[in-house]
């Protein structure tokens, strides 16, 4: 999550403007594990697609990783002390 340039900061800071990628990060910031998409989609009440979308635009911007076991896509949070501080201040 090393940001140089005021483009990757602003990348970052719209990836965080939207409601429900903020209920996701939310919600994975309170799991232990990696969690699927589909359990995503049943806790935000929203389709995969829509919550496959929004786990896409996190993943750009470096807040979280996705693993696919079988045909599951799981998704955690890369570093959630220093995305806790960072939504913090």
């Amino acid at each position: 999550m090393q940001m140089n340039t005021l483009n990757e900061k602003s990348c970052f800071y719209k990836a965080l403007g939207d409601p429900i990628r903020l209920r996701i990060i939310e919600f994975l910031l309170n799991e232990k594990k990696c969690t699927c998409i589909c359990h995503l989609s049943k806790h935000l009440n929203r389709d995969q697609s829509v919550i496959f979308r929004h786990v896409q635009v996190l993943k750009s911007v470096g807040i979280l990783n996705t693993i696919k076991e079988s045909k599951y896509l799981m998704c955690c949070i890369k570093d959630k002390d220093k995305l806790r501080k960072m939504l913090e201040n």
